[in-house]
């Protein structure tokens, strides 16, 4: 997406841009995935919900909620819905007054009356006085994030709550109404799925990812993986491989 200068547009912080291409809607996965890359991004809620983490700041990107994400800034994204559409604009870097836009992270409420038939000059001119967008307290692209990183760690619920500075009841209530799973059957699907993908990815042993992904021993991982997916981890694992 190429940014230019139009001297003969009127003066404001972004009107003196004109994009040469229009955003595109995006739908995003519902695994915790991160991205960094040089150039500027909006990302615009239009359904659904998509939890986004931006260096250390996260909030849940819902219809209407926009998040501005500068270049070379580290995002985190999680899709929460299976059905969660985005609107989204690639803005290269070099323009001063959109650069001055992007300047630092932000999350903001826009009018979701208009979003779909605003075009991507007017989305932007609307971010200098846009409010702060206010949602959920609990960002699930962060947690994830950070359980991902560790799986192997003894994770408590009180740990949980720590990290998502909310108090053991209201995480426990914050998941159960977003994932319709309690604290200890998130984590233990977190497990479930990274110990699946190695399942696929390498020959390591059984036991080995069983342990590198948080379960007590091999005995447990295949007991609860039966559980999930109505066959043992070595079942799985040769069906995939034929």
């Amino acid at each position: 997406m190429r940014i230019l200068d139009d001297m003969s547009q009127p003066s404001s912080e972004v009107t003196s841009v004109v994009m040469q291409a229009s955003g595109e809607e995006r739908s995003y996965p519902m695994e915790c995935l991160s991205d960094t890359h040089g150039f500027h991004q909006l990302l615009v809620g239009l359904a659904g919900r998509v939890d986004v983490e931006v260096e250390g700041r996260g909030a849940a990107v819902v219809p209407g909620g926009a998040c501005v994400i500068p270049a070379g800034a580290t995002h985190h994204y999680l899709g929460i819905e299976a059905a969660n559409r985005c609107r989204v604009l690639d803005l290269a870097i070099g323009d001063a007054t959109l650069d001055a836009c992007f300047e630092r992270i932000r999350f903001l409420r826009l009018p979701l009356s208009e979003l779909e038939t605003q075009g991507d000059q007017a989305l932007l001119a609307s971010l200098p006085g846009a409010p702060a967008l206010v949602g959920p307290r609990l960002n699930l692209a962060r947690l994830t994030r950070m359980v991902e990183a560790d799986l192997a760690a003894p994770w408590s619920l009180a740990h949980l709550a720590a990290i998502t500075h909310l108090s053991q009841r209201q995480l426990r209530r914050s998941l159960l109404a977003l994932t319709g799973l309690t604290p200890w059957r998130w984590l233990q699907q977190q497990r479930l799925r990274r110990a699946t993908r190695r399942m696929l990815e390498e020959r390591t042993s059984l036991t080995t990812i069983a342990l590198d992904c948080g379960f007590h021993d091999a005995a447990q991982f295949s007991r609860l993986f039966r559980a999930w997916q109505g066959q043992s981890p070595a079942a799985f694992r040769r069906g995939q491989r034929c």
